[in-house]
């Protein structure tokens, strides 16, 4: 079966709906972009920016996953392919802090709060962009890394069909969403994130997901309850 057959693609809306966590923009001190290898995000920051929420714009992201599943082929941080973007998006190049280092979710928000102390900048509240099925794992994990801040997660408005239609390869997007939402269940655990609640109905589509073959970017040696199933 593929990513839009109707079983699939009723449980991929179930996991969606949970996963994409928006809050309401407010004026902030700057605007994090959490890298990957969708740079809708950082159009979606720049507009953010256009509109004055925020007089900065941190990109996050450094060369990361090289050979794996979220591989983005790029020969350069994904940082740089974002601020690029937002520049042509209309955002100067002196509004945007590029930090290069991060590989991982958790290192966009600590080296991204680097970066601003580094410049100088106090956050207290802060707007964060990912992609939409991102949002949820991205508070989660900055409520840890960055905990006395005020984050409001903010992505593109758009249907989990359109989105996955529009994809280049939906199959490898369905399997990096299927890990994310593993990540969200297990991580609280390891003190890498903030515990969500997963409803039921969450869990049942997340089980239907890995039945039909996207369970490729699990973490290894835990259930899909988060237990460890792995030695000790």
């Amino acid at each position: 079966m593929t990513w839009n057959a109707p079983d699939i693609a009723s449980a991929l809306r179930v996991v969606w709906q949970y996963m994409r966590l928006v809050h309401s923009p407010a004026r902030s001190d700057a605007i994090l972009v959490l890298g990957s290898f969708d740079t809708r995000a950082a159009v979606h920051a720049a507009a953010l920016w256009r509109e004055g929420w925020a007089p900065v714009v941190i990109m996050s992201g450094g060369i990361a996953h090289r050979g794996g599943l979220l591989d983005t082929g790029w020969d350069r941080p994904e940082a740089h392919v974002f601020a690029d973007i937002a520049i042509a998006e209309g955002v100067p190049a002196k509004a945007i802090l590029r930090e290069d280092r991060a590989q991982n979710t958790g290192d966009n928000f600590v080296c991204g709060r680097a970066a601003a102390e580094q410049a100088g900048i106090a956050i207290r509240r802060l707007v964060v962009v990912a992609k939409p099925y991102m949002t949820r794992r991205g508070f989660a994990t900055g409520r840890i890394q960055w905990a006395d801040v005020d984050l409001l997660m903010q992505c593109e408005a758009i249907d989990v069909l359109d989105y996955f239609e529009r994809e280049a390869d939906p199959e490898r997007t369905l399997s990096a969403l299927v890990g994310d939402l593993h990540r969200i269940i297990v991580y609280p655990s390891l003190g890498f994130s903030l515990p969500q609640p997963v409803p039921e109905e969450v869990r049942d589509a997340l089980q239907r997901l890995v039945d039909d073959g996207y369970g490729a970017r699990l973490l290894a040696g835990y259930d899909l309850a988060g237990n460890r199933t792995g030695p000790h």
